[in-house]
């Protein structure tokens, strides 16, 4: 197993609980607001940034199980050998551009979100916005990686 794969199953195995205590936060929340009229402003934060850390982490793993969106009606009819060949070339000329972009783009805004420690705007609010800025950077790192890792495939 190399380091890209290390990686991989590692991301997949955060996501996953993050998923779980996503779940289970929810259920909480809804217990806590219907049944004993408590409305905590940090848990549905929490459960906004776990939302957005599962979507942004997912990504990669579609890419790695080859279950991202396609134009099916196109390439159904295509040879597998030239289904290869768009492969990589959208790989090379898309993904990898994007990601490369992603990571570029967004250094400004983490990089001033971590300088000034940025916080929730709501009172009661969890105090840590500039680490779900930073997923950002995780993402496009773990998507880059999938990436690299299909085109030595």
């Amino acid at each position: 197993m190399n380091f890209l794969e290390k990686i991989s199953i590692i991301s997949e195995y955060i996501t996953k609980y993050f998923f779980y205590i996503m779940f289970i936060l929810v259920i909480v929340n809804i217990l806590l607001r219907y049944i004993f009229n408590i409305n905590f402003i940090f848990m549905q934060e929490l459960v906004m940034y776990l939302h957005a850390f599962i979507f942004l982490f997912g990504i990669s793993i579609c890419l790695k199980e080859n279950s991202h969106v396609r134009i099916d009606v196109f390439s159904n009819k295509l040879d597998a050998e030239v289904k290869k060949y768009i492969e990589i070339l959208g790989t090379v000329f898309l993904v990898i551009p994007f990601c490369l972009f992603v990571l570029y783009e967004s250094t400004p805004i983490i990089i001033r979100s971590w300088e000034m420690l940025e916080s929730s705007g709501e009172p009661g609010g969890l105090p840590f916005i500039y680490i779900l800025k930073s997923s950002i950077y995780v993402f496009a790192s773990l998507l880059l990686i999938q990436a690299l890792g299909r085109l030595v495939k």
